[in-house]
């Protein structure tokens, strides 16, 4: 026998019903990727649609809010400054300032 024999009429319509499930296969799988894409496009689009909106709604409220910080923040330095320096005063107080991260631990000495 030579390795340059012709398969058999059986073994090659074999061949070709497996290449031709394959192909149909292959074909199905695109079709499930093109369907899977546009669903997950459609749902991406859907998504943005109501978070604009949503935003559209929040936009004023969150705008009148900042304002109001911003007036106050000065206000606010203030007094963190006034907890501060009753802190460096009294220093029963300053576990609280620690507590709350207003000023930094103390650095112990080296030895």
């Amino acid at each position: 026998m030579s390795d340059t024999e012709s398969p058999s009429p059986t073994r090659n319509s074999d061949l070709e019903w497996q290449v031709s499930a394959l192909q149909r296969q292959v074909f199905l799988l695109l079709l499930a990727l093109v369907v899977i894409s546009a669903t997950l496009v459609f749902y991406l689009f859907c998504e943005s649609y109501f978070v604009s909106s949503d935003l559209a709604t929040i936009q004023p409220q969150a705008t009148q809010i900042i304002r109001a910080y911003n007036l106050n923040a000065q206000a606010i330095q203030n007094f963190r400054e006034q907890l501060v320096s009753y802190g460096n005063t009294h220093s029963s107080f300053q576990p609280i300032l620690l507590k709350d991260g207003l000023v930094a631990p103390a650095m112990p000495p080296r030895q």
